[in-house]
């Protein structure tokens, strides 16, 4: 019977982590396509729905905020100055992005070292925000 518990408690844990692993690989996936790490990506199944740039923007910035407030430290007092940074930035690159044309040309114009810069300060941002 301890057993029979035990592997419950195991098996619950790990549904449970997969729902921020699938996040994770969610914006993981819109990001490398909003800054240009990846050229397309289609669901086929079923679904035949080719993502746009604007519903990669839009992702991003759902899962990031579910994220950050499903996280246990949402508060700016459990940061260090450089941490806020990061996560102030990363929604603020996501959307600057998007929405904001001088954003945009500075990113995508200047070789893709600003591109592949923006994507890594998201990226560092997501890890920093779900700790």
């Amino acid at each position: 019977m301890a057993t029979r518990s035990m592997s419950g408690m195991v098996n619950d844990y790990t549904h449970l982590r997969t729902v921020p692993a699938l996040l994770s690989v969610l914006f993981i996936a819109t990001g490398l396509y909003q800054f240009g790490g990846i050229s397309q990506f289609t669901l086929n199944w079923g679904l035949a729905y080719t993502i746009t740039a604007e519903h990669a923007a839009i992702a991003s910035i759902a899962v990031y905020a579910v994220a950050f407030m499903s996280s246990e430290t949402r508060s700016f007092d459990h940061y260090e100055t450089w941490e806020m940074a990061f996560i102030a930035a990363s929604p603020l690159l996501i959307v600057g992005h998007q929405y904001v044309g001088w954003v945009n040309t500075q990113i995508t114009s200047n070789s893709p070292t600003l591109s592949i810069l923006a994507f890594l300060v998201t990226v560092i941002g997501w890890g920093v925000a779900v700790r």
